[in-house]
């Protein structure tokens, strides 16, 4: 039994570019899927980040006024019952900024799953070359 493929060097050339012009192909369409997928993760956190503001906003004026006027209650001046409510909002202002800017890491919108893709088929490529 014989092994040798009966085509001409050009045939196998020609067949060769064309397995590797799909090849690209293929490539470029997962990059394109996969970095469609991380857009849209980052919609949904810039879209989160936002209805949190939109929310807060309203939220923490009432909130940042009962809490000064329970400081005052207490005993304490106006005016420094108010810097510590703003102190308080501050902070969960801080917290909620930290989440948000943790979603939109660049390293969680790198499109992974095409660069080991490209790995392996560079991997394979110089294996077979």
């Amino acid at each position: 039994m014989s092994t040798a493929d009966p085509r001409s060097v050009s045939e196998l050339f020609t067949d060769g570019l064309n397995q590797f012009s799909k090849l690209v192909r293929n490539e470029v369409q997962l990059a394109r899927t996969e970095l469609s997928m991380k857009a849209s993760q980052f919609g949904s956190a810039a879209g989160i980040l936002g209805a949190a503001a939109l929310f807060l906003i309203p939220t923490l004026v009432l909130f940042l006024m009962a809490l000064a006027h329970w400081f005052v209650e207490l005993g304490l001046r106006p005016s420094l019952a108010h810097l510590l409510a703003g102190l308080a909002s501050l902070s969960v202002v801080a917290i909620l900024g930290f989440i948000g800017l943790n979603r939109l890491k660049a390293t969680s919108l790198v499109p992974r799953r095409t660069l080991n893709q490209l790995q392996q088929d560079a991997t394979a490529a110089r294996e077979h070359v």
